[in-house]
């Protein structure tokens, strides 16, 4: 009897419990955004500025190897590491389903994943609606939508504008109707776009950062103003870092000097080697390629480096070539078909600066070795301590998001949330 009056009191009194807001979560992947763009952005970024004085911020956004687009895009938005959800870079080789990535690739095709949930998909299950904008892996040829709000999947060439897709998340979070999305995954090609062509410090660069901050700005300023019993977060990553590179390695020449019969998939500066096993044998290819040190490190299937948490199953070449920087490879697949009558894969150096495509900053390589691949980590409003995070893995992006919605990660996963945030 004591306690009831006492909470009737407490009410009477205005001291009545407070309940929690509703909380909403933003997720955003800037593609290619390293430190060193945003410093060669000269103060030019006051949103991002204001990230780091009122969240928690990273220089340290640790990718998965190879530290390129695709294999972090779904590292990060499931918590896993390729080994587990079977994206092993950009480009590889499934026995049963063909080559994965490259031109004319479905490679936005949720159903080439193996294993885990992305953050939209494990929040769905645990009742949370969620909307992304662009993010590869929103929709699959099996299934269909992944998240109850997706824009079309298109190819790559045509995927909706920066500006299309901010107003669609902008749109999103003025909705307050009771099946609002509570979490919105965003993606935008920038910096990652301009600063291939025109390096990590370039003008056009710079430019790209800017309008990234700009994107920053408009949805913080729509997190501030979500009405009376809603709060914001604001969580922003990037797939990889970048750094200013020098010469290509003439892959088509090592193959045909050695009368390697191997397929290889290439891209940054690693490639898989998937040996013919009916025309050539692994020992004589890794002994070929082990000829080029000066070019590449060569591991071979169940040796790989500690950093490359690829396993060992059938997407993962038989060898596996990591460049040493500044060089970088492609496959020569895609070089156009008039080059061979050029010599290229013949007589050509062993390296040298592409004349059809000017590549001046790339990615791909060991992010444990290469600190120039680590990318910046922003955190930013309700359930955010501010402060340095020294280190954070792409892994722990996907449950650091759950964790802000006050939900389990999904299933399975291998990174952790970090301590600068909370639930609600």
């Amino acid at each position: 009897m004591k306690r009831l009056v006492l909470a009737f009191s407490l009410l009477f009194l205005g001291f009545a419990p407070a309940f929690a807001a509703e909380r909403t979560v933003v997720y955003v992947l800037f593609d290619g955004f390293s430190p060193a763009e945003l410093d060669a952005a000269h103060g030019g970024t006051p949103h991002f500025d204001q990230l780091k004085r009122e969240g928690a911020w990273s220089r340290h956004l640790v990718p998965a190897f190879p530290s390129i687009s695709l294999i972090n895009h779904t590292t990060a938005y499931t918590g896993c590491w390729p080994e587990h959800h079977g994206i092993m870079s950009n480009i590889f080789v499934d026995p049963k389903k063909g080559r994965f990535g490259g031109p004319g690739g479905d490679a936005g095709d949720a159903a080439w994943r193996t294993g885990c949930e992305t953050m939209w998909e494990a929040a769905e299950r645990q009742g949370v609606r969620a909307a992304a904008f662009n993010t590869v892996g929103r929709w699959s040829s099996k299934t269909g939508a992944r998240a109850s709000i997706i824009n079309p999947e298109v190819p790559w060439k045509k995927h909706e504008s920066d500006q299309t897709v901010i107003e669609r998340a902008l749109a999103e979070l003025k909705d307050n109707d009771p099946n609002h999305p509570r979490l919105i995954a965003l993606y935008f090609d920038i910096p990652d776009s301009v600063a291939h062509e025109h390096g990590v410090a370039g003008a056009e660069t710079q430019d790209a950062v800017k309008r990234a901050d700009a994107i920053t700005g408009r949805l913080m300023a729509a997190l501030k103003a979500l009405p009376p019993g809603r709060e914001g977060t604001l969580v922003i990553g990037t797939d990889h870092g970048m750094m200013d590179v020098g010469p290509i390695i003439n892959l088509g020449r090592i193959w045909a000097e050695n009368d390697i019969h191997a397929d290889q998939a290439t891209d940054g500066a690693s490639a898989y080697v998937y040996v013919d096993k009916q025309h050539d044998s692994v020992d004589r290819v890794e002994a070929a390629l082990k000829k080029y040190p000066d070019l590449f490190t060569v591991y071979r299937k169940g040796h790989y480096p500690a950093y490359a948490h690829v396993g060992t199953g059938p997407r993962v070449g038989d060898l596996l070539l990591v460049t040493h920087p500044p060089l970088w490879m492609a496959g020569f697949e895609l070089y156009p078909s008039w080059t061979k009558y050029i010599g290229i894969n013949w007589f050509w150096p062993l390296t040298f600066t592409p004349f059809t495509v000017h590549i001046a900053a790339n990615h791909g390589y060991p992010p444990d070795q290469v600190v120039q691949m680590h990318g910046v980590f922003y955190a930013w409003g309700a359930g955010v301590t501010p402060g340095e995070v020294k280190r954070l893995e792409q892994i722990d992006v996907h449950p650091t998001v759950l964790k802000l919605l006050g939900l389990q990660p999904g299933r399975p996963v291998d990174g952790h949330a970090i301590a600068a945030v909370s639930a609600p």
